[in-house]
């Protein structure tokens, strides 16, 4: 009788560390995702718009608190005295699927690869529009960098601004030329928590 109580009690325990030990599977955090920070310039028509001008750009994304909604941007096009002045950071995405292009330089060990950061943004000329910014790291030093923006309209939905439809896109940095800048993919961190993923309303066709 003692040796059956025992074995219950024995089978008692290891089925509520098995218990305990799923619910803090369930509760684990998400892997940590990278996070991108660049500035500098393309030299851009506006799609045709304008004479050939610098873009100047900051941009940043990633995931910060669990959610891909850390970033910033502001952007200048010096032909059509274009600002825009990002309001919310609503997507951090990598372009196609799983984590897209992404690779190791074998100079820094640090990621490269095209992220895509998307939000809202207001602007002196169009008002309140989506943004989605394409910016990739292609590794050190910089000179193949690329960086291409998309605005919409937020009251029409319409695209009222890109540098996409021109000769020459994706735009490299200073057209390849160096000293333009520099796109920085950066290793995941513990402030970093999160996954790839958001609501980016101008990548819409």
């Amino acid at each position: 009788m003692r040796t059956f109580t025992g074995a219950l009690f024995a089978l008692g325990i290891a089925l509520a560390l098995v218990a305990v030990t799923a619910q803090r599977t369930v509760i684990a955090h998400p892997a940590p995702c990278d996070f991108l920070t660049g500035g500098g310039f393309i030299m851009t028509t506006g799609s045709g718009t304008h004479d050939v001008a610098k873009g100047t750009f900051a941009i940043g994304g990633g995931c910060k608190h669990g959610t891909p909604t850390w970033g910033h941007l502001e952007y200048h096009d010096h032909g059509n005295d274009l600002n825009a002045h990002w309001l919310t950071i609503t997507a951090y995405l990598a372009e196609g699927d799983g984590v897209g292009d992404t690779s190791i330089d074998p100079k820094t060990k640090q990621p490269t690869g095209t992220r895509l950061v998307c939000g809202t943004a207001r602007t002196n000329l169009y008002g309140d529009v989506y943004f989605m910014v394409r910016a990739h790291d292609h590794g050190e030093p910089g000179t193949e960098d690329q960086f291409d923006i998309r605005l919409k309209s937020q009251e029409t939905g319409l695209e009222v601004y890109t540098t996409e439809n021109e000769p020459g896109t994706p735009h490299e940095l200073n057209d390849g030329n160096g000293g333009g800048g520099n796109i920085q993919l950066h290793k995941p961190n513990p402030s970093t928590d999160g996954q790839l993923g958001g609501d980016c309303p101008a990548r819409e066709m």
